[in-house]
Order: structure tokens, then C-alpha cells, then sequence
């Protein structure tokens, strides 16, 4: 059966997993695909979440139903795992971000200035 990722499962992110972190939803690296293990904007997303650069300005569309802060803590306790390898992470972990939400560049001028 492929890799798939429900609202349920990144909602079951426990506070001993964002403690101790987690690696149970991590897809194996053979069922990531691969322009995800050559990289594209949501492992460019992940990697600055994870060595906690500034974020790029994207319009982020949710799927019905999670919400913003289901989302950070299914991303946050993965990325804070000590393993798989590095690459193998940022690839599985943006793999499930793209399962979960749309990323798209923002447009020029919307951005509000701060």
C-alpha cells in the first residue's frame, strides 16, 4: 500500500512525541518521490524549519479540515528526530507536508509591509 498521510494521523502528534520527537509518520525513502529527494519548494521549506532561517514568503492553503497548529507540531516533531539521515528526512518530511497542505509562491506586492 503507498504512503499516505490523514488529518488523523498528523493530529495524533503527542506532547512526549513534541518532547522526545517522533519518527512513526516518516514515509520510507522508497515510497517518497523522488522530485522530493531532488528537492523542490517544500523540502526548501522544511530545511529553513529546520535550521531555523527566515521563512520565504508562500501562501500556504491548508487541507479542509487541520489546522496551522496540527501542522507545526506533525512537522516540528519529526524534524527534531535523530534520525533517519538528513536527507532522508527532509525529504519525508517535506513529502508530508505536501500531503497536508499547498505551497505557492506569494504574489509580488501582497506581501503587507512590516
Amino acid at each position: 500500500m503507498p504512503y499516505a498521510l490523514t488529518i488523523e494521523q498528523a493530529q495524533s502528534i503527542t506532547d512526549i512525541e513534541m518532547a522526545f520527537s517522533t519518527m512513526r509518520l516518516l514515509p520510507p525513502l522508497d515510497e517518497i518521490p523522488a522530485e522530493f529527494i531532488r528537492g523542490n519548494v517544500y523540502t526548501s521549506l522544511v530545511e529553513k524549519i529546520c535550521f531555523n532561517q527566515p521563512l520565504p514568503s508562500l501562501d500556504m492553503a491548508l487541507v479542509d479540515g487541520l489546522k496551522p497548529e496540527d501542522l507545526n507540531r506533525v512537522i516540528r516533531a519529526h524534524l527534531q528526530s535523530f534520525g533517519p539521515k538528513h536527507e532522508h528526512k527532509i525529504a519525508g518530511v517535506g513529502y508530508m507536508l505536501s500531503l497536508l497542505c499547498t505551497l505557492s509562491a506569494e504574489p509580488v506586492g501582497t506581501h503587507a509591509p512590516g
